[in-house]
């Protein structure tokens, strides 16, 4: 049986009440479009080596911003957090480098609040070595909720996280839904 659509009445006199005005379009379809090619995201940095006291876990400084297009990081008050302005899920990376010391471990943790949500510890295998810790987690953000990376190390000595250009310290958080 083939399916009959209900046809305007007075076509050419009246609009169809089923074709959606360009105001609806635009409100319900490109400004949502919009959103998702702009989805909230933010990638953040520091530049200069920051010096991690042995034995005490210490927030990264992240004065710098590669961007940010929904204003979750502020690069002078609080600027070792990013703080979600819009609620859902997100991905965070983070990104640390010590420098070479051969003596104790090296620890690099995501915490939301005083909660870890994800972290990434190794024993220092080499004198010659730096050492590199990559941590990434995907977790779910209240709006003004804030996340921040957080380094450990039991060297007996001040420790320094290098900062190397596109790589160290690095810290990064993409929306990817509700």
């Amino acid at each position: 049986m083939p399916y009959l659509v209900d046809q305007p009445q007075n076509v050419g006199s009246r609009r169809d009440l089923n074709t959606p005005t360009a105001a609806i379009f635009n409100a319900h379809v490109r400004d949502n479009l919009n959103f998702l090619y702009g989805a909230p995201s933010c990638r953040v940095y520091h530049n200069a080596a920051q010096a991690i006291t042995t034995a005490t876990y210490t927030a990264v400084a992240l004065n710098s911003e590669r961007f940010d297009n929904d204003t979750m990081h502020n690069t002078v008050t609080l600027n070792s957090r990013i703080t979600a302005t819009t609620a859902g899920r997100y991905l965070f990376v983070s990104n640390v480098e010590f420098v070479a010391n051969a003596t104790g471990i090296r620890e690099s943790r995501i915490l939301r609040g005083a909660t870890l949500i994800a972290g990434a510890l190794l024993p220092v295998v080499s004198v010659d070595a730096v050492t590199v810790l990559n941590v990434a987690t995907i977790y779910s953000m209240a709006a003004a909720d804030d996340v921040e990376i957080s380094v450990y190390q039991s060297s007996g000595g001040n420790l320094n996280v290098n900062s190397t250009a596109n790589y160290s310290p690095e810290f990064m958080a993409h929306w990817l839904g509700n």
